[in-house]
């Protein structure tokens, strides 16, 4: 699931009403609901990653299945995204949840993405 929760603790606390009834694995999220910089109204039953690096956190992944293993890649995370591995019965999944802002020209951001590209087809072919 995708959502952009637009810093909203009621849209937060609705997402995870629906992510219970629809068994939702996993999410990522955009603007989501912090207080000082901290990503709160996720249960602590699930595993929510977040790039620690920086004062904002415009980006989540969270994950409520608990066999699914997941690993949070820091080298490819920054400020407005978070990039994660994802493994389920040996397969292996990059996951990304990236906010784009829409006062700069999507160049930008297009940009961003090329880096995070090279690095994942690179870490799928070793």
């Amino acid at each position: 699931m995708q959502i952009n929760l637009q810093h909203s603790r009621a849209a937060t606390d609705n997402l995870i009403q629906i992510t219970e009834v629809e068994s939702t694995d996993e999410i990522c999220i955009q603007q989501p609901y912090t207080i000082p910089n901290k990503v709160v109204g996720i249960p602590d039953k699930f595993r929510t990653y977040t790039n620690a690096r920086t004062r904002r956190r415009r980006t989540a992944i969270v994950v409520t299945n608990n066999h699914i293993g997941t690993s949070l890649l820091k080298q490819l995370s920054y400020a407005d995204a978070v990039f994660a591995e994802i493994t389920l019965d040996g397969l292996k999944l990059i996951l990304a949840s990236m906010y784009f802002n829409i006062g700069r020209q999507v160049e930008f951001d297009l940009s961003k993405i090329e880096a995070p590209v090279l690095f994942i087809h690179q870490l799928m072919h070793q």
